[in-house]
């Protein structure tokens, strides 16, 4: 393997741990997948991380 593989191989696994990570911290602050919100969302049905409205 040539040094110009490894670092290839390197910033691809960084990038996919990148995208893990930030999707986990979307979903710990309870933000939704796409980042727009779900109102007017035609999916907003199907969101897992929908809040319940406290009366």
């Amino acid at each position: 393997m040539q040094p110009i593989e490894i670092v290839l191989i390197v910033a691809s696994v960084l990038v996919v741990v990148a995208v893990m990570v930030s999707a986990i911290v979307k979903k710990a602050k309870g933000k939704s997948g796409c980042g727009c919100g779900c109102s007017g969302c035609p999916h907003a049905s199907a969101c897992q991380s929908k809040k319940t409205k406290k009366a």
